[in-house]
């Protein structure tokens, strides 16, 4: 047994604890970059949904007002999670890559989730941008 593993230390030191200091400093982590647009889906789901929660303002113009406002932010929230997350690209109960799945059925599952993901860049996506520039609070 090992006490001392160099190679575990590096790897806690340089990625875990330094992206820590370059997110306090940056906003980013070298590593974020791997996947950069997972990491800002994720920190888009948490920051609409702390609006939501937090948030006493709205666009003036914004159907539904105050309570129409938070809806679209909780949805929006919900979509950038299910991005994130892509479970029902990749996880082996919603997604396609489960050895057991019959040809027919990974089809059905991979056409769903494209089904999904147009709709998310041609809907969901556009929508969002018309409303960036009021997320604040």
């Amino acid at each position: 047994m090992r006490i001392f593993d160099w190679s575990e230390w590096r790897y806690l030191f340089k990625h875990r604890l330094g992206g820590w200091f370059q997110r306090a400093n940056r906003g980013w982590a070298d590593h974020d970059t791997w996947s950069f647009d997972h990491y800002l889906a994720e920190v888009m789901a948490g920051g609409l949904r702390k609006l939501a929660e937090k948030g006493h303002g709205h666009p003036c113009d914004f159907p539904g007002e105050g309570e129409g406002w938070n809806a679209w932010l909780l949805d929006k929230a919900d979509w950038f999670e299910w991005y994130h997350l892509d479970e029902d690209g990749c996880s082996d109960d919603k997604g396609w890559i489960a050895p057991a799945l019959t040809q027919e059925e990974k089809r059905r599952r991979m056409d769903a989730y494209h089904a999904k993901m147009e709709r998310f860049f041609n809907e969901v996506l556009p929508d969002f941008c018309k409303y960036f520039g009021n997320l604040w609070d």
